[in-house]
């Protein structure tokens, strides 16, 4: 029973580092501004 709470431990914990890796940025961190989705138009 151990082994199986160690291992939901880790993976939410995988979990919140991937989430956090793949935040998606809403405002531009430089300017404050609403950050554009595509840049090359």
């Amino acid at each position: 029973m151990q082994k199986i709470e160690e291992y939901i431990r880790s993976q939410l914990q995988e979990d919140l580092t991937t989430d956090q890796i793949t935040l998606k940025e809403y405002m531009d961190p430089f300017t404050g501004e609403p950050a554009n989705k595509d840049k090359r138009k």
